[in-house]
């Protein structure tokens, strides 16, 4: 740190999960929640249930499935059971997964939950995953009533990932349930790739290696926690905690702190936070935990504060900012100011372009979130307006939960 500098700066908390050998995977407590509304008549359906089948067929017999479809109310067409006799399961599927009605999205989510609920253990790995291609139009269809309900399988340990499908669903509701709960969020733009979405999804599912993971940073004396990038948590004065709900096998998550560090002396070292992150490790069924204490060094010296700085912090913290700035574009897209929007995502794409790292990490991760800045730029007046603020809202998404 520079002496006498009042600069904001950033602690980035990073978790890679171990390497699991796919052998060795945890049990898996899946509930597949489907539309099957009227608007999913046709290809939709076919793909849809074509999916769950996929589904079953990539579990194996120490595995739990449920199947929750919904309509104008939902139907729990398969109750939690093993995974050990897949013909039936898939007759199941075939005989009930056909379109009719409206769209119940909370009775299904509700009952998801619920079937996710009966055979819950935190030793296993407890998802949902919800596809719909509509509007919620039965019972509750706010997104602060979806958003609880999010909340509450995320108290129990279950993650939602949310798959929209075409172009008349909630982005706005579909992330929000995906993100109060820790899931991915996917929007698939045409029924063909659904087999595509599903098959990522569980490439993640099958490689959860931690849960109910915790951080927290406590700061030191005269540090002051500004605010979070990304991911959402609580800051109560010096303390900051942030929930995930799992961690993938060889895949990043972070916890990003913006804070401003107290003053210091030249050649004086100062805590700057205490770092604890306590997670469920399952291989060993063990509950774990790390801790780590961060300090910083004062200097008067530019140079050698600058040749200090870690240049892949000071990139994903630019990158984060930029998903903020996107959250403003679309803002100002649905007021009708397409321009102006337009403005922000090159404002964001030239800020980028600017910076130069000598770390090729740092430096990748700069440049690919500069083209695709660009890009979204470009798209704007092109695109039909459904489609991309569609794909605006996931990629914000995917920048905000280091979703890979």
């Amino acid at each position: 740190m520079l002496v006498n500098s009042e600069d904001k700066n950033y602690l980035k908390v990073s978790l890679t999960g171990f390497n699991l050998d796919s052998q060795r995977r945890s049990p898996i407590n899946l509930a597949l929640v489907i539309d099957r509304s009227t608007s999913m008549s046709g290809d939709r359906i076919e793909k849809a249930r074509e999916a769950a089948i996929l589904a079953v067929n990539m579990l194996n017999p120490t595995d739990t499935l449920s199947v929750v479809a919904y309509d104008n109310s939902a139907e729990v067409i398969i109750p939690a059971t093993k995974v050990s006799n897949k013909p039936a399961l898939i007759a199941s599927i075939q005989q009930h997964i056909r379109p009719q009605g409206m769209t119940a999205l909370f009775a299904g989510v509700s009952k998801g939950i619920g079937q996710v609920g009966k055979h819950l253990n935190n030793e296993q790995v407890n998802r949902i995953i919800l596809l719909s291609d509509g509007q919620a139009n039965v019972g509750p269809t706010s997104i602060s009533e979806l958003a609880e309900l999010a909340r509450i399988a995320a108290k129990q340990g279950i993650a939602i990932t949310t798959i929209g499908l075409g172009n008349d669903y909630n982005e706005d509701l579909m992330t929000a349930i995906a993100g109060y709960s820790d899931g991915n969020h996917a929007f698939v733009a045409s029924s063909a790739d659904l087999e595509t979405a599903f098959t990522k999804e569980f490439q993640d599912v099958m490689s959860v290696v931690a849960q109910d993971v915790i951080v927290q940073i406590k700061t030191g004396d005269r540090v002051k926690p500004v605010r979070l990038l990304g991911r959402d948590g609580e800051i109560s004065g010096n303390v900051v905690n942030v929930k995930l709900n799992q961690l993938y096998s060889n895949q990043e998550k972070y916890v990003l702190l913006e804070v401003i560090p107290a003053q210091g002396t030249d050649k004086q070292q100062k805590n700057l936070a205490d770092v604890s992150v306590s997670y469920l490790n399952l291989s060993s069924k063990q509950q774990d935990q790390v801790n780590e204490r961060v300090t910083v060094s004062y200097s008067q010296s530019a140079a050698k504060v600058r040749d200090a700085v870690q240049q892949e912090v000071v990139a994903e913290s630019e990158i984060q900012k930029t998903a903020l700035a996107n959250d403003e574009a679309i803002r100002l897209i649905d007021a009708g100011r397409k321009d102006e929007a337009k403005k922000v995502l090159e404002s964001n794409a030239s800020k980028l372009s600017g910076m130069s790292f000598s770390s090729p990490v740092a430096e990748s991760k700069v440049r690919e979130s500069t083209e695709k800045q660009r890009k979204l730029a470009q798209d704007i007046d092109s695109k039909e307006a459904a489609t991309y603020r569609k794909e605006l809202k996931e990629q914000n998404y995917s920048v905000k939960q280091q979703q890979q």
